[in-house]
């Protein structure tokens, strides 16, 4: 739970362009003042104070390999949130490359997201396994949820966790709906588990395995 003193200072860290433009440069990955100072034409004192803001509420973290600092997003939940913030803006000009690992599957908190987590959404409705997402982006199961038997997904035990069961988060890259909630966080572990999806060390990128791609294909049609 987040308390309002935090949530406060949470909220007034975010209140400045400048470091919505930090933030989003970090979901592709570390950066060190020195990129950050390029990115933003600002001076060096100015960007290390706001990164000290950003660092003090939470939001960021420097790693020091000898005399240099890279900074990096704090934990996947800061990266969802500015996930949500870039879509919400539109800020096109911040997405990475369509050919970017990043565009093409990643972490969106602990579900699957970008055009892999965008296609498992539309490929789960087309089979039934789940309905398209309503108001509010609600998602419920379809009629045919023996679909996450064969991906080895327990539905019942996403149905049992304290959050959302399912729901259609915006995707910062694909500008539509992937799986949130237990039940994308389900599938995205079972994914990983299989060895059909694999994390690249140091970034939310994910890499779809050749036993992925036959898996996906086999199961929900998926090339």
């Amino acid at each position: 739970m987040i308390r309002g003193n935090h949530a406060e200072g949470v909220a007034r860290a975010l209140g400045k362009p400048t470091r919505i433009r930090i933030l989003a440069r970090l979901l592709h990955g570390p950066a060190a003042v020195t990129d950050l100072v390029a990115l933003t034409g600002s001076t060096q004192p100015n960007v290390s104070n706001h990164l000290a803001v950003l660092r003090d509420n939470g939001l960021v973290k420097g790693d020091r390999t000898g005399r240099q600092v890279r900074y990096r997003l704090s934990n996947p939940s800061v990266a969802q949130l500015v996930e949500a913030i870039v879509a919400v803006s539109g800020a096109a000009g911040r997405r990475p490359p369509s050919n970017s690992p990043l565009a093409e599957a990643r972490t969106c908190y602990d579900h699957l997201a970008g055009r892999l987590g965008v296609a498992l959404l539309d490929a789960l409705v087309k089979e039934g396994a789940i309905a398209a997402p309503g108001r509010g982006g609600v998602i419920d199961l379809g009629r045919r949820s023996e679909v996450f038997d064969r991906l080895g997904v327990d539905v019942a035990r996403a149905a049992r966790a304290r959050r959302r069961f399912a729901f259609g988060c915006p995707d910062w890259t694909e500008r539509r709906a992937h799986l949130g909630g237990a039940l994308g966080a389900a599938v995205t572990n079972r994914l990983l588990e299989g060895d059909w999806l694999q994390r690249q060390a140091g970034t939310r990128a994910l890499l779809i395995t050749s036993r992925g791609r036959r898996g996906l294909g086999r199961t929900l049609g998926l090339e």
